[in-house]
């Protein structure tokens, strides 16, 4: 082997390193990038079909128009009526009207291939053109609910009868997590000629049942008594396959120790609400009657309207957190069954808590000294002597609580919150509970008409939903209390267009420490939530660890029991047992098994910085130094 051919070597070496190298740092497609998984991890066929599942709801919804509900009860009956690009099952995205997604290499293009064959619960049949009429909808409709996850769309397009391209103005890290994961896919044909009817006034417009509540989900709505229930029937040519029941009948009852007694009873099958923690030795002594205990992400809080004086000042709403005592509740009220709150929000549970920032845990705690002096220096004080503070003009003010009257715990905690307010050292602040129907509440709440509420606020499983709820875009939608500060604006800004983990992380950090000093809203608690379900009629009840007992995959296919009534005691599963008995002397016999195998797949958020680059990097570099090593053996030979 002469140098010529050694020194050519070298040089091929050298170039594969320089190749590999640039490709490093070469914007990455989405393929890198999205990871999800498809239905058929939990689906299981149907043994038998028929049967009418009754599931008691809390509240009622105050609209099922789609594109403006936002509330729990209006998104859970939706989502049995409409699919959507992809959704998040079991802490994993999962793929459902979509096939495929790919960004450009700047990140300004998405490109969706959607399935085919998927027909409206009317024969017709789904397209891109439903798509990007629906993602448009979203994009250019500032009422909607979701408004805040589209604001990065410029537009979207069917380019051909099966995939559209989403065109964006700035990145956005989050839009597939979030965006395409939460809406619901409506027809073109129906939606269209509203919109140009009604304009903005879509906003309070109640489609007509059933013709105008056309989906392609795996349920049609068919009947709505208001106060009463709403009855659904099963989409027998649901395109994953037809539920295994026949019917869903969603009852309200508004009280939770009716809806408890329904259950017990065999007057529904599952109760989907607030159930307190001494209330589970009955149930659980109860023929039949099991629960299901999952830990919540969602963020419990004490909302405080930042528009409204004196909340609209940070050192007062400050005094506020200082003066509760949250641990308390936590004890007294939830028995165990929850974590306390993070001043920052963000949860230190679920797929958030990756970016979940420890260091903001302790700025605020129950200190009712530090609550006084913040309000004398503010000028804060009892002149008059009856025990409670007035304003720095001398003229008496008070707060009002309002919580939903479903919900035993949220009641409590508003007393408890108003009696700590009342005993602050040198004078209290006068807090009036109201407990409410919640249908009257939340729009008033959405048109920032209440002082304060206790409101319970899910995260989605990407970060930049901080943007939706702390960034002050005069929309409010999300951002309930209406916070606004122009750092939080830019930082959440970047924090959508930013598809660095590491630098995601730093922003969210960031985001959290200026949340927990100014204090827009006074994080309460996360909570183990729990929900009793009947064993005797139906069976294959899908159990997610971190998810309500109503999901996807539970009403696709629960099903009437083929055998007979079984035994009140049930196999255990060691995480439902570790959950529960945590908190409540019960025997883990009592506990129900999971019915489903937890998976190990998760959606990925993008890899590691440095990850897929490192074992680039390392791999190349073995193949060059085997390369040189087979060179120069070669020359020894000569």
């Amino acid at each position: 082997m002469n140098k010529k051919i050694f020194l050519s070597i070298i040089y091929l070496s050298l170039l594969i390193i320089s190749l590999a190298t640039v490709s490093i740092y070469l914007p990455q497609t989405t393929s890198a990038q999205i990871q999800a998984v498809t239905y058929d991890k939990w689906l299981t066929q149907c043994t038998r079909y028929g049967g009418t599942l009754k599931i008691a709801f809390p509240s009622e919804p105050n609209t099922l128009n789609t594109i403006a509900a936002g509330s729990t009860w209006e998104i859970y009956i939706l989502e049995a009526v409409y699919d959507r690009l992809f959704r998040w099952i079991n802490g994993t995205l999962t793929y459902e009207l979509a096939k495929s997604v790919e960004y450009s290499p700047d990140h300004l293009t998405l490109t969706i291939k959607i399935r085919e064959g998927v027909k409206w619960q009317d024969g017709s049949e789904l397209t891109a053109d439903d798509v990007a009429f629906t993602i448009n909808a979203y994009a250019n409709s500032t009422w909607a609910y979701l408004y805040s996850y589209f604001t990065s769309v410029k537009y979207a397009e069917a380019v051909d009868r099966y995939t559209v391209k989403v065109y964006f103005k700035r990145p956005d890290a989050g839009f597939i997590y979030t965006a395409l994961a939460g809406a619901n896919i409506i027809p073109k044909k129906i939606w269209e000629p509203l919109f140009a009817s009604k304009g903005d006034t879509l906003a309070k417009y109640s489609p007509k049942i059933p013709d105008e509540m056309l989906g392609s989900g795996p349920f049609k709505l068919v009947e709505y008594v208001p106060g009463q229930y709403i009855r659904m029937v099963a989409n027998k040519d649901y395109w994953l396959g037809r539920p295994c029941v026949d019917e869903l009948l969603i009852v309200f009852i508004t009280d939770a120790q009716a809806a408890l007694l329904a259950v017990q009873k065999g007057d529904v099958d599952a109760y989907i609400g607030w159930v307190t923690p001494e209330a589970v030795p009955q149930l659980l002594s109860t023929p039949n009657v099991s629960i299901h205990v999952f830990v919540s992400d969602t963020f419990y809080h004490w909302g405080l309207n930042n528009l409204v004086y004196p909340l609209n000042i940070s050192e007062f709403r400050r005094a506020l957190a200082f003066a509760i005592d949250r641990q308390a509740i936590v004890n007294q009220v939830l028995m165990g069954y929850g974590v306390v709150g993070s001043p920052g929000v963000v949860p230190p549970v679920g797929p958030n808590a990756q970016w979940y920032d420890p260091n903001v845990q302790n700025a605020y705690y129950y200190d009712p000294k530090k609550a006084a002096e913040i309000l004398d220096k503010l000028g804060f004080k009892d002149v008059d002597g009856d025990g409670f503070r007035e304003l720095p003009n001398g003229s008496k003010f008070q707060i009002e609580i309002y919580a939903p009257s479903y919900d035993i715990v949220r009641v409590r905690v508003a007393q408890m919150i108003a009696d700590w307010l009342a005993k602050i050292p040198g004078g209290g602040i006068k807090a009036i509970p109201r407990a409410a129907d919640w249908t009257a509440v939340w729009p008033m709440i959405r048109e920032a008409k209440v002082d304060s509420w206790l409101l319970g606020s899910g995260p989605d499983a990407y970060i930049s939903w901080l943007y939706f709820r702390f960034h002050s875009r005069p929309q409010g939608a999300g951002n309930w209390v209406r916070f606004s500060d122009p750092v939080v604006d830019n930082l959440t800004e970047q924090l959508t267009a930013t598809f660095d983990p590491e630098q995601v992380k730093k922003l969210a950090w960031q985001i959290q420490e200026i949340i927990a000093e100014k204090v827009p809203i006074i994080t309460l608690y996360y909570r183990k939530l729990i929900e009793p379900y009947r064993t005797d009629k139906f069976e294959n009840w899908f159990r997610d660890p971190v998810d309500d007992l109503w999901n996807r995959i539970m009403y696709l296919r629960v099903q009437l029991k083929t055998g007979g009534v079984p035994a009140v005691t049930q196999t255990v599963r060691e995480t439902a047992t570790q959950v529960f008995t945590q908190t409540l002397p019960v025997t883990t016999q009592q506990v129900q098994s999971v019915v489903f195998t937890q998976t190990v797949v998760s959606a990925t958020i993008l890899p590691a910085p440095g990850a897929t680059e490192t074992l680039i990097y390392v791999t190349v570099i073995v193949v060059v130094i085997v390369i040189l090593v087979a060179a120069f053996l070669l020359l020894r030979r000569r």
